[in-house]
């Protein structure tokens, strides 16, 4: 059988195709994580399961996060279903691993669970999946963005100041009488008038001759 340029170039285009769609000869994602926006304090789960279509010495999923601004513009949104193959790991990749899941066999899948997500948590998110045989490793990966919503907290309402009231002291003790320095005088004078008299009565009853003493 001969190979014409033609069948070339048909070939190279299918191979294409396969891998723009996450399928490839060897292998293919069955479940691949979506775009998801969440409430703060929620929790989300993202799905990533692949199979390979040849005897394979071990299967790995690895989850991770990468640390990226959302895209505003709808032009540089990321496609859920868009899938890099690469012959070799990029050794400098930048995000943080999140967890490890690895397997014998031709099929693999792992879900990413994260329980009352925060701001924190926004970000790109990455399905790693390593295909391992006795002639090659490939890495397959897959993406989807998490955007978390803060949840607003309801404001409690400005109470207005209060009044303030002028302070009223009150003087719990009995008040005495106010009088004129000239009232207290005269009242003095009297008391002692009114003493003196009845002294000089009960000395006249005492030397009165009619007494008979």
């Amino acid at each position: 059988m001969m190979w014409t340029s033609h069948d070339t170039v048909g070939f190279v285009f299918l191979a294409g195709i396969c891998v723009q769609f996450g399928f490839s000869l060897e292998g293919h994602f069955t479940d691949m994580p979506s775009n998801m926006t969440v409430k703060e304090g929620q929790n989300i789960e993202m799905a990533c399961a692949f199979q390979s279509t040849t005897a394979s010495v071990y299967l790995e999923i690895q989850w991770w996060f990468v640390r990226a601004p959302e895209p505003t513009n709808s032009e540089e949104e990321v496609d859920a279903e868009e899938v890099e193959m690469t012959q070799e790991p990029d050794p400098d990749d930048e995000g943080t691993k999140i967890s490890t899941v690895k397997v014998q066999g031709n099929d693999i899948s792992h879900k990413l669970q994260i329980s009352r997500v925060s701001k924190n948590d926004d970000g790109l998110y990455e399905c790693r999946v390593t295909r391992a045989n006795y002639v090659e490793v490939v890495d397959y990966k897959a993406k989807a963005w998490l955007k978390v919503n803060a949840t607003a907290r309801p404001r409690r309402p400005l109470l207005p100041p209060k009044k303030s009231s002028p302070l009223h002291l009150t003087d719990k003790k009995p008040r005495k009488s106010s009088s004129s320095p000239g009232q207290d005088s005269m009242s003095s004078d009297q008391r002692v008038a009114s003493t003196s008299t009845s002294h000089t009565s009960s000395n006249t009853a005492q030397h009165n001759p009619a007494s008979g003493k």
